[in-house]
């Protein structure tokens, strides 16, 4: 097993144990690979974070099948697609779906802590995985469970990523979900407009049609008046 695997290992490890174990472990790995004579890979091991409570429970939630953090993510592609589309219908069924999912998570995070957190770290977590289902990469970082701090949802632009992210990479997906986000509120501006002026059209076609009903009427009713005279 070459370093590369054993550090990705260790750190799956690591971000798998409870967060009062995490210390302790990380420094037993550190010395037993000082002891193999991997100086370079002990190093990198102990410059692995601790993770907050809120990511140890969503790196929890990551790897027990049942949690179905998969399917949560497979969601956001939909929604992400609805999004794009402007499907009005299926995008308000999804977002249905993804309160749902989300909702049911934390729960389950909650139940893994056996409800020895407060709110805001289930506030936290819930972010952790709004985030999960409006950005491909934190949706990665969700699914890798190595997490070392909560996510944030793609509209606030300041996730806090993993470690191996770097701050270029950090800005240039913030930049980048900047403008889809400015397009989609131009697209649905331009919609909506649209949408009032077919309806003004609408409107005054009605407003015509009504007024040559009366006058038909009207007229309609002095032709019997003077019938019955």
């Amino acid at each position: 097993m070459g370093a590369t695997t054993r550090f990705d290992a260790v750190s799956r490890e690591l971000y798998g144990a409870a967060p009062g174990e995490f210390v302790a472990l990380r420094e037993w790995h550190v010395g037993e690979a000082r002891r193999r004579g991997e100086p370079e890979l002990a190093d990198r091991i102990h410059r692995l974070r601790k993770p907050t409570t809120a990511a140890a429970l969503v790196n929890a939630l990551s790897r027990h099948p049942e949690a179905e953090v998969a399917a949560l993510v497979e969601l956001g592609e939909r929604l992400r697609g609805a999004h794009r589309d402007l499907a009005g219908g299926r995008l308000r069924d999804l977002t249905h779906e993804r309160n749902e999912r989300v909702g049911a998570l934390v729960e389950h995070a909650l139940r893994l802590a056996d409800g020895r957190v407060g709110e805001p770290v289930r506030r936290e977590i819930a972010a952790t995985l709004e985030a999960a289902v409006g950005d491909e990469d934190a949706a990665r970082a969700v699914i890798e469970g190595n997490l070392t701090t909560a996510l944030r949802p793609p509209d606030l632009f300041d996730a806090a990523w993993l470690p191996s992210r770097s701050a270029p990479a950090r800005r240039k997906s913030g930049q980048a979900a900047r403008r889809e986000a400015e397009r989609r509120a131009r697209a649905a501006r331009d919609e909506a407009r649209d949408a009032v002026r077919r309806a003004e059209r609408e409107e005054a076609e009605a407003r015509r049609r009504t007024e040559a009903a009366r006058a038909a009427l009207d007229e309609a009713e002095r032709d019997l008046s003077r019938l019955s005279r």
